[in-house]
Formats: C-alpha cells, structure tokens, sequence
C-alpha cells in the first residue's frame, strides 16, 4: 500500500505541475504582469548603465561597442516594445473583458514568457562588467609596415636585408640589432626587411613599437596588446607582462617584433617578451643610434647601417630635387649640396625636395651656408642632417608655414597629428590673423601641411587625416624652437603626475608648453606666474587649453583669469569645480566637452555667445535659446538633445539662418539615441528624428544637409514619396539611413517614384531597417540593377510581414545582378521570408550573410520552371552565419538538373546553429566544389544526420566508390582549418551513406561534443591525419598564396570567429 501511494504520489506530481502553471497563468495574470513591469525596470536600469558606457567608447576613435553588446541593446528594445504591448493589453482587459477567462490567460503566459526572457537578458548584461567595447578592426601592423612610401632599394642595402632575413630564418638567433647615426634609414631598412619576412611566410604577425627616448613600458605593451588582439584592462606593467608573454609563446604564428628607436637599453622580459625560452615563436629586432645598445641587449647578430654612397646617394637627391639639377647651370652646384649632405638620406631627401625648382642664386645660398655650418650637440644626429633640415625651415616662403612646422613639433614622437587638432593651436596662438572663421582656418592649415608634405619636412600618415613628423626632424625642430623668438618648451609623453619643475628663467620668456601625454593632476597654483605663456597643452594656453585625457583633473577654478581663450578641450576630463566668473568664457570659439560639463553649459551656455564650434555629449534646456544665443555656430555636435518642448514642433529662426551657417553636425533628439549596426566612413552631417509631430521648416532644411539619417517612429505609409512630410529630394544626398519602429509602413518607394529611372538613394553606403512590422518587401528588382550601386551594407531587422528583398516582374528568368558594390547583408527575425534571393538573381559582391530567425528554408533555391541554366547568387561569399532558422531543411533546394552549378565556392567561414529540421549541408558534389572553407561550426541542429550526403546520382556514387584511391578521391573541404560540432544529436557520420577518407592537410583545430549517435571514428581518423601531417609536413609553412587569402578576408571576419 505504501508503495502504491508513493508511485500515486509521483504521478500525481508530474501530472499537476503542467496543470497547475496552466492555471497559475490564469489566476495571477496580474500579479504577473506587475512582477515583469518590476523585472523590465531593473532591465531598463541596467540599458541606460550599459548604453552610457556604449556612448562614452563611441567617441573613442580606436574603440566601438561590441557585436554583442549591439545585440542585446537591440534585444532589450523589442523586450520594451512587447512591454509596452502587454500592459496595453491588460489596461483594455481590465475596462472592458473584465470576466473574460481566455485573455487573462493568455497574458498570464504572455508575461511569464517575457519574465524568463527577460531575467537572460539581466544575467547577460550583468555579465558585461566594464567590457562593452572592442577595439575597431583597423589596418594590420604589418599593413603599416607596407606603407614605406617613395622608399628606394640601393645596392648597400640589399647586403643588410639579405643578412637580416638569413638570421631570422635561423632558428638559433632570436635578436637583432641595427644601429647607425640619425636619418641614414634604420627604420625605413627594417620596415622592408618586415614586409620581405611576412612576404616569405617566416611570420604571421609583425609588431612595430617606436620606443624613443623615454621608455614607457606600458605604451609599449599596449601598442603590442592592440597589434596582436590582445584585450587588456587598466592592470599593472608586470600583470601584461605575464598576458603578452602567454600570448608570445602560445602562437600558432611566429611573432616578429620590432623595437625602434631605442635609446637605451630596455629589459624586454620587464615587456613580457622573454628570451630566448620563447625564440621558437617570437624574434626580436631593434634600431638605435648607439651600437651601445645592441650590446648591452645581447643581440646576436648586430649590424651597422653606413651612409649611401656617391652615386646612390646623387640617385636619391635627384629623385627629390627634380629633373633640372641636369640642366647646366645647377647640376655642379646640385652635387655639392649632396656631397654635403654626407650621405645621409634624410638629409638627401629634405634637401632636395625644399630646393625643387629653385633657381641657381638659391643653390648658391644653400651651398655657403652648407660650408659655413658649425657643430651642433644633437646626440645621435650629424651636422648635415640638422643644417639640411634648418635649411629646409628657413626657405619656407611664410611664416605660418613655419608656424605650422614647429606646432607640429609639440606632438609627443612618432604621434599621428589630427589636422583639426593643429587648426586649433594656430588659432589659439594667434598665428592665422587673416581668416574670420575657424572652416577658414581649417582649409588654410591643410594646404600649410600640403605645402610641409611637399619640402619633405612631414610625412603623411595611415590616415588621411593626420601627418606625421620624422623623430629627427621633431627633434631639430624643437631645437629651433627652443630659441628666444619661439620659446618652446616640451616635455610631451614622459610619464609626469605632478607639474614640472622648472627654472623661473626658463619659463619668463616660454610662450608655448607642451605636457601632452602625461597624468597631470593638478595645473599650476597660478599660470599668471607664467607672463608670456600663449599655449599650455596637457594633452593650457591663454588661448588654447588643450585637457584631453587628463583623468585625474577636477579643479578648473584657476582659469578664470584666462579672458583670451579660444579654444577649450575636456574631453575623458571629470571637472566637477569650475570658474565662476565669466571672463573666460567671453572670447571662446571652439569648446569640446565631456558629460562632466554637460549640466553647467546647459545653464551658462549664453555665456559661450562667441562660439563657432560646439562638441558635447548631451543639452538638457531650451534648444531654441540655445540656437539664438550662439550666433555663430558652424560645427554643432550634441549626441542628446533634450527639451521638453519638443523643438522639432517649433520654428527656430528664418530660412537663411543658423541651419544654413551649419557646415557639419550631429543632433539626435531621440529618447535613447541610437548606434549605426555597420562602421561609417565619418560622422560630420547627422541627424536623429523622432517622427511623432509633422517636421518644422528648418527640420526639413537641414534635412538637405544630412548624409547620416535616423528616422524612429514616423508615421508614412511609404518612406519616399511625394505625399510625404520629408521631401524625396532629402534622400538624395543620404549615405547612411536608418528606418525603425514605422508602424504602418508597406513599401519604401511610392508607386510613382518606383517608374523612375532612378530612385533616390543613388549616395547610400548603408541602410538599417528595423522593426516595421508592416513592411512585405524593399525595392524592386528592376531598379536594384540601375540604382543604389553604392550601398555596402544592409541590415533589415524585425519585420515580420516581409515576404521578398527585391521583387520581379512575373516570369523574368534571365540572370540578374543586384546592388554591385553590396558586402554585408543581416537578416533578421523575417518570420515570412522564405528565399533570400529569387533563383535567378545574384549578389555578385557580397561577402558576408547573415540569417537569424527567419523563415528561409534554403540559402541558395535552385528550383525552376524552365530549363534556365542557373548562377551562383553569392559568387564572392566568404562568411555565412546561420541561426534560429526553423523551417530550413537544406542549404541548397533540390536542383532542378545535374547541369545545376556548384555553389559556396568561395565560402571561408560557415557557422550553422538552432536550425532543428535541417538533416544535412551539402551533397558530395557541392562538398568537393567549397575549396577555401577554413572554419566550419555546427551546433544545437537536431535532425542532422550528417554533414555531407551522397545522392543518387551516378556521377556523385561513382566518386564515392573509390574511397581507396586516393589519387581519384576529392576530399570535402579541403583546406579546412577548424571544425567544430557540438550539440548535434542525429549526427551518425560526417558523410553519409559511406564513411570518405579525411584528408584535412590544414586542420589546426576541431571540437566534437555532444553527438551521441556518431559512429563514424571521426575524432580517431583526425588524430591519425594530424599525426601523419606532423611527420610529413614538419618544418614547413603555409604558402604565400594562402596568407594573402587570409589577409584579404581579415576585415570582414565576424565577432564569432575572431573570438574564437
């Protein structure tokens, strides 16, 4: 009988806790609801806390949130929309269906169901910690290394790189050292020897620090840290060194690092490099003007680098200087000027090119001056070197020119300099009388720096933004700075956390000081101590007051007294005590702040009346006084604008106003604003709309303006249209647009916009559609193939009712090419969607796709009514991410004939998760055709049986029989590299019906997990392979022809793979 109970019990257990959730749905419906409102306030707590950090590394230039922080700020807004729905629902059910059984269970499941998806949500985002961002995918060290522009190969040279790249091919020699006299090439040398190493596959990774004079271990780590990936928070010098050193010694790649401009020695195990217990995977290289130090660092192969000789180096001078040092009247003077210069190609190079073009009086000059020349104490850098390059500065034809060339010395060595940055300190000094704006100012600092470019006194950086000033040259030009008419004083990046000490005589006639780069907490008790003091950059000025990145500075109260400031900068600054006085404020044009000022400019802003430029990250007041009091404004940037009444209802002055004075801008008047899903080539002309008034006039003027748009909450049935609040001609000019949360929209393009010839998005690089419910399609075919050729990428999100991406003219079956210039394109929760793309349509140049809980059941649909020879939609494609898709069954639909192409072709990366009725990937025929797949991941797919099946086919059976001939056998997949299989129940073989040979020669690494069925000895005829392929293969590299595959597809690996 006890027994009997105890079974009775267990049953009646089991069977109550379906029925009593059941119930519990329906009699605390309410209690529910309540307890998810509470749970989405915390969610939303927790969004603001996330979306503030996500902000402030947004306007980090190297830094920007991480996909997957993108995506659950993304899932937390469609979370507060289902919210918001839900408490609709309860709000009309409690007025009018009071008894009504059915809806309160309903909602009670309906709450409960969002109380599980939003307690994830909590725990995931709690997860974050203080990491949202990662670091921008930018150009490689090694692609930095490639950049050796107007670099000349001599035959002197040679003999070192030969000698170079001998000693790093063997394997006993871990360092080297490269040492000679200022400006004789060292690092334009090694430079080369890098590109010919990575050319030749000797490394995968190649890391350049410029070191100079003041050894600053943790700038040192950190550059090293972002070249290899290496993600690193605010921790101690010895801890990286630790993290770098696992890094260097557990690489599948060897590593060569290289140290320039060393000036003396540096402990490398203090970096985390230790030598030579990791020399199999990592090879030191430095540069140095003391052989001294190559010594004292135990390189084993030390080489000195000599001047160039007679000819290479008049070969070299008459590169710069041009054809007419041939002429009669100039060659013999041209060859004694570059005799003078000993040598030397910096000399040679700054030398000849400030005397292109000039006359024959002008090489006379410069020749005397040559000869005249004394000693000057330069460690490290000849006479000829510094008289070449003082010569350089002293035929600039105007004084801002040379103005411009010593500002540019104040940057800290090797520094890439921000034009806009320059532009500021020229003004703030004074230096550029003659221009009224600062856009005047801008255009004429950028033809100085064209002109500097030009005398070889600079060099152009990566960026085009920025220039770059040679270390010998900043050095001589702080040198010339020094002297009594400049009075430079510099102390740029040496690691400072008090005021400099200085000689009271030093600073009486010091008018520019330069502290950039240091940690500074405190400026000076008083500045007026300094009388002559122009220019003060941390990182002040009686014009200029430069504080960016002084994190430990809170007290502004001393500047009060500093009444001709121009320019302010606080950016990653925390004032919290600021002048209260207003003479400083009186003459500012230019102000970039951090959210630390945000409250008080919002209440003295009419203080800033002389304001041209204004950055700052959120205004909580009247927008429309904030308009009339700054009159003068060409640069507006506030990424929060917050009024509550509601500016864009409201005129804000007259047609000709300050809309049309705005030359860039970025405003957002959104409630939370938002983030671009895809990178952007810049953000100066950006607005952000919230739709729920009609526009006012200058909305719509500066809607013309525009390039980057977001528009949230409209009300239109058509985004373009004649009808439309926003006129079509504002599309014209787009580059980016984002469209969400447009209830009633049903078509992009209106019915008669859609019979022009060209549509307006002509400009448009990327386009991001979310949450339009009522959306069935985008643009049709037709003008897909005569219009929008610019767009890269395409994101479309949270539109359920979406039934096809471009739409057809009924019975079109030739091959059509859409959108030529596309790269990315995000699908997102289509439920409708069943094909991307219509058989006979093709994305010739896409590279990545992304498809997440859609309803797509093939990737590629291959079936046909007429006989049509069909083509590869995706012919570029490299990386194809599937997720959540429930209805695919199959990658490719059954085709139609044998005659049907092969597919994937180029496809290098493949992830495949949540797709529950999908059995298999490929056939044995499209298997053999997907050559360059590296990576291939498989999970939580539960009616896979295999990954690859043998059809029917004759052809497919036939080259499945001869498993024993390897000869005649074509392996799947061949060049994989990692496999990855987990989760995957029904899995009983990789291919199926016959188990294949596995002939994966690049495999690196493979994880199969939870696949219970699996019979096939996969794991076993792995280890076997890679055994085989060590004793085989031992010693050899990958090709150069597989590296730069690797690298060209570098820039568009998605978040998933690079974290592995």
């Amino acid at each position: 009988m006890d027994l009997l109970s105890a079974i009775t019990g267990v049953i009646f257990d089991h069977a109550w806790d379906p029925i009593g959730r059941h119930i519990g749905y329906l009699i605390s419906y309410k209690r529910n609801i309540n307890k998810l409102e509470r749970k989405f306030d915390e969610l939303d707590d927790l969004r603001k806390d996330v979306q503030e950090r996500v902000d402030t590394v947004r306007r980090k230039r190297l830094e920007e949130a991480n996909n997957v922080v993108r995506t659950w700020l993304m899932n937390v807004d469609r979370m507060e929309e289902e919210v918001k729905k839900i408490k609709e629902k309860a709000a009309v059910i409690s007025n009018k269906h009071f008894l009504h059984i059915g809806l309160h269970y309903k909602l009670g499941k309906e709450a409960v169901d969002q109380i599980k998806i939003t307690d994830a949500l909590l725990e995931n985002g709690n997860k974050f910690g203080s990491t949202v961002s990662q670091k921008r995918p930018a150009p490689s060290t090694t692609d930095s290394l490639l950049y050796n522009k107007d670099y000349m190969i001599f035959d002197s040279r040679k003999s070192h790189v030969k000698k170079i790249l001998e000693a790093l091919k063997n394997e006993a020699v871990h360092s080297i050292g490269v040492w000679g006299m200022g400006g004789v090439g060292k690092t334009m040398l090694v430079k080369d020897v890098a590109k010919q190493a990575k050319e030749q596959s000797l490394f995968g990774e190649v890391v350049m620090v410029t070191v100079s004079q003041n050894i600053d271990l943790k700038r040192i780590q950190t550059v090293m840290a972002e070249s290899l990936d290496l993600d690193l928070t605010e921790e101690s010098v010895e801890v990286i060194a630790v993290k770098l050193a696992d890094r260097l010694r557990g690489t599948e790649k060897k590593i060569m690092v290289i140290l320039d401009d060393l000036w003396e020695p540096l402990h490398l195990s203090d970096v985390g490099i230790q030598l030579p217990e990791m020399a199999t995977t990592c090879k030191v290289m430095i540069t140095t003007k003391n052989k001294y130090v190559c010594e004292r660092m135990s390189c084993q192969e030390i080489i000195e680098l000599k001047t160039l000789s007679d000819e290479e180096s008049w070969n070299l001078f008459k590169s710069r200087a041009g054809g007419a040092v041939e002429s009669p009247t100039i060659r013999k003077l041209a060859q004694k000027v570059a005799r003078e210069c000993a040598g030397l190609p910096l000399a040679l190079v700054v030398l000849g090119t400030a005397l292109k073009d000039k006359s024959s009086k002008i090489w006379e000059a410069v020749l005397m001056r040559l000869k005249r020349s004394k000693e000057v104490d330069l460690p490290g850098v000849s006479k000829q070197v510094i008289q070449s390059i003082k010569l350089s500065f002293d035929f600039l034809e105007s004084e801002a020119a040379k103005s411009c060339f010593l500002h540019c010395c104040l940057y800290p060595e090797d520094w890439d300099i921000q034009k806009g940055e320059l532009m500021h300190m020229m003004v703030g000094g004074g230096l550029l009388a003659d221009v009224e704006t600062l856009n005047e100012a801008q255009s004429r600092v950028d033809l100085l720096l064209d002109q500097l470019k030009a005398c070889g006194l600079l060099l152009q950086s990566e960026d085009e933004g920025d220039v770059k000033m040679h270390d010998v040259v900043r050095d001589v030009a702080i040198q010339i700075g020094a002297a009594a008419d400049h009075a430079f004083y510099v102390r740029a990046g040496q690691g400072l956390k008090e005021w400099p000490r200085t000689v009271e005589s030093e600073m009486q006639n010091c008018r520019h000081l330069l502290l950039m780069r240091n940690d500074i907490k405190d400026l000076p008790p008083d500045p007026m101590q300094y009388p002559k003091l122009e220019m003060l950059i941390l990182g002040s000025n009686t014009r200029v007051l430069n504080l960016i990145g002084c994190h430990s500075l809170k007290d502004l109260s001393h500047i009060n007294g500093l009444k001709r400031l121009e320019i302010l900068i606080l950016v990653y600054c925390p004032v919290s005590i600021v002048p209260k006085g207003v003479g400083w404020t009186q003459n500012l044009r230019f102000v970039s702040m951090g959210p630390s000022m945000d409250d008080y400019f919002s209440k003295e802003f009419p203080r800033f009346h002389k304001l041209e430029q204004l950055f700052m990250n959120k205004f909580e007041g009247s927008f429309r006084e904030l308009i009339i009091s700054l009159r003068y404004l060409t640069h507006l940037f506030i990424f929060k604008v917050v009024d509550l009444d509601d500016p864009l209802s409201h005129e804000l002055g007259s047609p000709s106003s300050w809309f049309d004075r705005l030359v860039k801008f970025r405003l957002s008047f959104l409630e939370k604003p938002l983030l671009w899903p895809f990178p952007m080539d810049s953000k100066e002309r950006e607005l952000q709309l919230m739709g729920t008034k009609p526009l006012t006039v200058w909305a719509k003027r500066l809607l013309e303006k525009t390039q980057q748009l977001i528009l949230i909450k409209f009300q239109e049935t058509e985004l373009i249209s004649i009808n439309n609040d926003i006129p079509p001609l504002v599309f014209s000019s787009l580059e980016y647009l984002t469209i969400r949360k447009w209830p009633k929209l049903t078509k992009l393009l209106d019915d008669e916009l859609s019979l022009h010839e060209d549509v307006p998005l002509n400009q448009l690089k990327g386009m991001y559609i979310n949450n339009c419910p009522g959306l069935t399609n985008l643009i049709p075919s037709s003008l897909c193939q005569r219009s929008m050729q610019k767009l890269e990428n395409l994101v479309i999100d949270d539109c359920p009712m979406m039934l096809e991406l471009f739409p057809c003219d009924q019975g079109a079956h030739n091959i059509t090419e859409l959108l030529l210039g596309l790269w990315t394109l995000d699908l997102n929760s289509l439920q409708s969607l069943q094909n991307v793309l219509q058989p006979f349509q093709c994305l010739p140049n896409l590279r990545s796709l992304n498809i997440y809980t859609c309803g797509v059941r093939y990737v590629v649909s291959s079936e046909m009514e007429t006989t049509a020879i069909l083509a590869d939609p995706f012919p570029a494609l490299e990386i194809l991410h599937i997720a959540d898709c429930q209805e695919m069954s199959e990658m490719i639909s059954p085709p139609a004939s044998l005659q049907a192409p092969c597919f994937f072709q180029g496809l290098r990366y493949l992830k495949i998760e949540a797709c529950p009725r999908l059995t298999h990937l490929f056939s044995y025929k499209q298997a053999i055709s997907v050559q360059h797949l590296r990576r291939l991941y498989i999970r939580d797919c539960a009616a896979l049986g295999a990954v690859v099946i043998s059809t029917k086919n004759k052809e497919e059976a036939s080259s499945s029989t001869h498993v024993t001939n390897h000869e005649s056998y074509n392996s799947p997949f061949p060049n994989l590299r990692d496999l990855t299989l987990v989760d995957l129940p029904q899995l009983t073989a990789f291919h199926h019906p016959t188990a294949l040979p596995v002939e994966w020669l690049h495999l690196i690494d493979y994880t199969i997990l939870e696949c219970p069925k699996l019979q096939e000895p996969l794991e076993e005829r792995i280890r076997s392979l890679r055994a085989r392929m060590e004793k085989k293969k031992a010693g050899s590299v990958r090709g150069e022809e597989d590296e730069e595959e690797e690298e060209e597809a570098g820039d568009l690996l998605p978040y998933w793979y690079l974290k592995g």
